[in-house]
């Protein structure tokens, strides 16, 4: 995996199923973006201990998962902060059925939810468009997208959601993150 590339759909896929995880990729990019964006404190720490109740019901990752896990946060961490817009959904790639890639793209919003959740809990007192944004998010992980038809349109339609969940992933990294980055505070002592 390049600096800023995300890995390949399949190979994090075969990954997790070799684990005997029952999540996929998506999901699991979802997962660790939302937790991200909810204002995890950015220690590579931080994020493990929620992320492996969301995925593994508590217990840690075997040791290729954990690897590849990790290189995921990081690759988020690093394209949501670094103010390139660089952000990506890890999704299936464009030569994949229309049909597919909608699944994966909803898994990955619905992911991102149950991971922001967990860590964001002032949400209410949120500006009232990362509200509305994370309505939104709620409502395309809802949806039942099947294209009867591959054409033009369709896919369009398609990047234009994507496009709407990645700057939304970043707005929302931009609006919590402020409060966790990492902390420079020297410990009290007595």
């Amino acid at each position: 995996m390049s600096k800023n590339n995300l890995p390949e759909f399949d190979h994090v896929t075969r990954v997790l199923e070799g684990a005997e995880l029952t999540v996929g990729a998506a999901e699991v990019h979802g997962v660790l973006a939302g937790i991200v964006c909810a204002g995890v404190k950015l220690d590579g720490q931080s994020w493990q201990g929620p992320f492996n109740d969301l995925v593994n019901e508590g217990f840690g990752l075997p040791s290729e998962a954990k690897i590849v896990c990790n290189d995921l946060y990081q690759l988020i961490c690093q394209q949501l902060s670094d103010g390139n817009m660089a952000f990506s959904l890890l999704l299936p790639d464009d030569d994949q059925p229309l049909d597919e890639r909608a699944e994966a793209m909803s898994q990955w919003a619905q992911s991102f939810l149950v991971g922001f959740g967990m860590l964001q809990q002032k949400l209410n007192q949120a500006p009232e468009n990362i509200q509305e944004l994370i309505t939104d998010i709620r409502d395309i992980s809802q949806v039942s997208l099947d294209f009867d038809i591959e054409d033009e349109e369709s896919e369009m339609a398609f990047t234009e959601v994507i496009e709407y969940l990645r700057v939304g992933a970043m707005l929302c990294f931009n609006e919590f993150s402020k409060t966790a980055s990492i902390s420079t505070d020297k410990p009290t002592i007595h």
